[in-house]
C-alpha cells in the first residue's frame, strides 16, 4: 500500500509540540540522562479504569511528541476522532505536531536549538543514539520496572538488546513484535500470463529469467500498444540486490559464518558479482524499464497498473499493492481473481535456505522520552497501555464503533466481514485512519504479530496493517491470498540478533553512512554496464572504492555487535 511506502521508504512523520521551546535545556552528555519530574501528576488520584484498562487520571495527562514528516492540517483532520476519543474517555490530551521536512533534517536541527517535545517517536535507531549522546533522553530503566508491565512482558529477552553497556534503557521500539508478513523479498510474475505460459515451475534465479523471457516473447506490449518489461524497480534498485541476496541466503546484506563469526558484505563476495551479473543481463537484454533506477512509487505504479511490467525482484506488497489491490479497487466487479502477482521463494543453486523472509523483533524505529518531559511517568503508563491487548487494537484501528472495520461484542475483538476481505485491505487501512484517526497517536505499540484470547475467533492473528484470516487447519479463508503464496517457503529467520546499532561519537557510523551513500551510485554504475566485461571492471572498481572507504572495517563491526547481542540476548 502506499501507506507502508511512507512507512517503509519514507518512514518519517515529524511531530513537534508547542511548548517545549527552551533552548538553553537539554544539552549535555550519556551522564545527564536521568528521570525528571517537575510535578507530581503521575501520583494525582484517578477516577478508577475505565473499560479499555487506562486508570484515568483525574487531572488531564498531556503529551507532546513529534513522529515525523506531514502536513499539520492533513494530521490535524485525521487525528481528531481519537483526539476526542482519548479526551472523553481517557483524560488524555496529546499534541502532535508534524513538519514538511525530513525527519532527520528537523531532528538534528532540534538538538542545536534544544526546542523538541516531551515524546519523540519514529526516529530511527541511530538518531535516538544522537539524542541519548547528548543528555536528552530519560533513563527509562526504574520507569519501566515500576510502571510497565506490559512492556516488560511482551518485549521479554529482547528487552537486553535495548540496554546500554551499563544496563540502562533510553529508547524504546515502535511498531515492533514478530514479523507479520508470510513473504518477503521475493521474485514475482503476473499469474494470468503465467498460467498463459503453461504454469512453468522457477526455484532459481536462472530458471525465473527464463520464464520471465518467455512471458515478455508472448506480451511484448499492452492493449495501448506501449511496451512491456519484464521487470522495474521503485528503490533505486536497492529491491534488486535485496532480493537477489535473499536467494543466496545472505543475512542484512552479509554472508555469515556462523562457525567463525565472520560476516562478509556482500561487495566481498564472488556472490556479489554473480548476483550483479544476473542485474545486468535484464539490462543489456531490454528486459528492464529504463526508468528502473529513477522511479517514485506513483510512476511505477503506473507502469504497473498499465500492465507494463511482468515480474518484480523485490519487496513482496509492492506488487500485492500497485497490482491486485489497484486492479480490484479500478475494476470492482469486473475484476479476475487471477489478475495479480504470483509470489515464489527463490534459491540460487546450492543455497539450502532462502533468507526471504526475516523477522525482526525489534524493528528500525524508537521512541524516547526526552528530558523536556514534565511528567515521564505518567508517559511509560501511556506506553505500557498502548502495548496492552485493548490498546493495541485502539492504537492500530482506531476506538471500537459499528461503523469502524472492529467493534467490542460480548468481549471479543469482532472484525466486519468486509475486512476481512484480502482485496479491500488497502482501503480498510485508510478507512481506519482517515475516518477514525487510526495510528495518529502511535507512539509504541507494536506492529508484528498480534494475538490475544479476546481476538476474533476467525483471526489467527493481527497486525496494525492486517487481518489474517485462516481456517482451522490454517489455511488462509481468502482465495486470493492462497494463490499468490501457493510457492512461498515462508520460513521466517530471527535477523533482530543482527541488528546493528550506531552511535552518534563512532566514526563507524560516518563510515556506515559513507559506504550506503556510495552504493547507491556505484550499484547502479554496475548494473547498467554496456557489457559483461565493462560490468566485472566496474564491479571490481566499486568493491575496491568500498573497500578503500572502510567496507573491511564495518565488516568486522557488524561481526562485533552480532557477537554482543548473542551475549546480551543470554543474560
Amino acid at each position: 500500500m502506499k501507506k507502508r511506502l511512507s512507512f517503509i521508504l519514507a518512514l518519517a512523520v515529524v511531530f513537534t509540540a508547542a511548548g517545549c521551546s527552551n533552548s538553553g535545556e537539554g544539552t549535555g552528555n550519556k551522564e545527564q540522562n536521568k528521570t525528571v519530574k517537575t510535578n507530581e501528576q503521575s501520583d494525582a488520584e484517578t477516577t478508577g479504569v475505565n473499560e479499555y484498562g487506562w486508570d484515568v487520571p483525574k487531572e488531564p495527562l498531556q503529551i507532546t511528541f513529534y513522529a515525523g514528516y506531514g502536513d499539520q492540517a492533513e494530521a490535524d483532520k485525521i487525528s481528531a476522532p481519537m483526539a476526542k476519543f482519548y479526551k472523553e474517555k481517557f483524560n488524555v490530551e496529546i499534541k502532535k505536531t508534524v513538519y514538511s521536512v525530513d525527519m532527520n533534517e528537523k531532528l538534528n536541527l532540534m538538538l542545536a536549538s534544544g526546542d523538541y517535545p516531551e515524546v519523540i517517536a519514529n526516529m530511527d535507531d541511530e538518531m535516538a543514539e544522537k539524542f541519548i549522546a547528548q543528555g536528552r533522553a530519560v533513563d527509562l530503566t526504574e520507569l519501566i520496572d515500576k510502571y510497565a508491565p506490559n512492556i516488560k512482558e511482551k518485549l521479554g529477552k529482547y528487552m537486553n538488546l535495548l540496554k546500554t553497556d551499563d544496563g540502562k534503557i533510553y529508547k524504546l521500539p515502535i511498531g515492533w513484535g514478530e514479523n507479520p508478513n508470510v513473504a518477503g523479498w521475493d521474485f514475482a510474475i503476473r499469474y494470468d500470463w503465467w498460467k498463459e505460459a503453461g504454469s512453468p515451475v522457477y526455484k532459481t534465479p536462472e530458471e525465473y529469467y527464463q520464464v520471465l523471457r518467455q512471458v515478455m516473447n508472448k506480451h511484448s506490449v499492452n492493449t495501448n500498444g506501449e511496451k512491456v518489461y519484464a521487470l522495474s524497480d521503485n528503490t533505486q534498485g536497492a529491491g534488486l540486490y535485496g532480493a537477489m541476496l535473499s536467494a543466496y541466503g545472505f543475512k542484512n546484506g552479509y554472508k555469515v559464518d556462523e562457525a567463525s563469526g565472520t560476516f562478509t558484505h556482500w561487495m566481498n563476495t564472488p556472490e556479489g558479482l554473480e548476483i550483479a551479473r544476473y542485474i545486468n543481463r535484464f539490462y543489456r537484454e531490454g528486459m528492464i524499464d529504463p526508468d528502473f533506477l529513477n522511479n517514485k512509487f506513483e510512476d511505477w505504479q503506473t507502469k504497473v497498473m498499465n500492465e507494463r511490467v511482468i515480474g518484480n525482484i523485490g519487496t513482496w506488497w509492492h506488487v500485492w499493492v500497485a497490482g491486485q489491490e489497484a486492479w480490484s479497487q479500478q475494476e470492482k466487479g469486473n475484476y479476475n481473481i487471477d489478475k495479480r502477482f504470483m509470489d515464489v521463494t527463490v534459491k540460487a543453486p546450492g543455497v539450502d535456505q532462502a533468507t526471504d523472509v526475516a523477522s525482526d523483533f525489534l524493528g528500525n524505529y524508537r521512541v524516547i522520552i526526552t528530558d523536556k518531559a514534565k511528567d515521564p511517568e505518567s508517559i511509560v503508563k501511556w506506553f505500557n497501555w498502548e502495548v496492552s491487548g485493548i490498546g493495541t487494537m485502539i492504537t492500530g484501528y482506531g476506538k471500537p464503533d459499528p461503523e469502524n472495520v472492529w467493534d467490542i461484542k460480548d468481549g471479543k475483538w469482532i472484525f466486519k466481514d468486509s475486512a476481512l476481505d484480502y482485496n479491500k485491505k488497502n482501503e480498510n487501512f485508510h478507512a481506519v485512519r482517515e475516518k477514525f484517526g487510526a495510528q495518529s497517536y502511535w507512539m509504541a505499540a507494536p506492529g508484528g504479530w498480534f494475538k490475544d484470547d479476546h481476538l476474533d475467533p476467525r483471526v489467527t492473528r493481527v497486525s496494525v496493517y492486517d487481518m489474517w484470516p485462516v481456517t482451522p487447519e490454517g489455511k488462509f479463508l481468502d482465495q486470493g491470498v492462497n494463490t499468490s503464496w501457493a510457492n512461498v517457503d515462508g520460513k521466517s529467520w530471527d535477523s533482530t540478533l543482527f541488528r546493528v546499532t550506531f552511535k552518534a561519537e563512532d566514526p563507524v557510523t560516518t563510515t556506515n553512512q559513507t559506504i550506503k551513500d556510495t552504493l547507491t551510485s556505484e550499484w547502479a554504475k554496475i548494473i547498467t554496464s554496456k557489457t559483461e566485461s565493462d560490468l566485472e571492471k566496474n564491479f571490481n572498481a566499486s568493491r575496491e572504492k568500498l573497500d578503500q572507504l572502510g567496507l573491511r572495517e564495518l565488516e568486522k563491526f557488524y561481526a562485533e555487535s552480532y557477537k554482543k547481542n548473542v551475549e546480551k540476548l543470554g543474560k
